[in-house]
């Protein structure tokens, strides 16, 4: 059982990583100027940006299952956080100023963790992150993409 949903929360990220963009790892829109020439910097539109975010959302919300639960301790629910943040860093630019603009917020409370990186994460749970993801999500509704979690840890 553990197997299959340890291969349920890779394909998870993967989905959130084949969403990604090019954007700088500290979030901000990364200039055509200073892309390879044929790179073109991508713009997502608001389904898309909200769909990599609810699976931002679904790591934290399984990992926090996972040490609430008891089937995992501090340090790999702290993994799980670290690779969020750098789902949450790679998600492209929405073509809504409106939803960029909370995207860029939400990442400024959590910056993204190298991999390999020791030390925690920061900014996940904290008010300011419940804050600004609200705010999200209210824009991701508003442009019917709303943000969904999907919990499949511990079934």
């Amino acid at each position: 059982m553990r197997a299959i949903r340890g291969s349920v929360l890779v394909m998870t990220v993967c989905a959130g990583l084949a969403l990604s963009g090019c954007e700088t790892p500290d979030g901000a829109e990364a200039s055509a100027a200073s892309q390879p020439p044929g790179r073109d910097v991508v713009v997502a539109d608001d389904a898309t940006v909200c769909s990599a975010l609810s699976d931002v959302m679904t790591i934290v919300d399984n990992a926090d299952l996972g040490l609430a639960e008891g089937r995992m301790a501090e340090p790999e629910r702290e993994g799980w956080y670290q690779l969020a943040t750098r789902v949450l860093a790679r998600i492209p630019a929405s073509d809504d100023a409106v939803l960029s603009q909370g995207l860029a917020d939400l990442r400024a409370t959590t910056p993204p963790v190298a991999a390999g990186a020791k030390g925690p994460s920061e900014g996940i749970g904290s008010p300011a992150w419940h804050d600004t993801l609200a705010s999200v999500a209210e824009t991701c509704a508003a442009a019917d993409a709303e943000l969904a979690v999907q919990s499949f840890t511990g079934g």
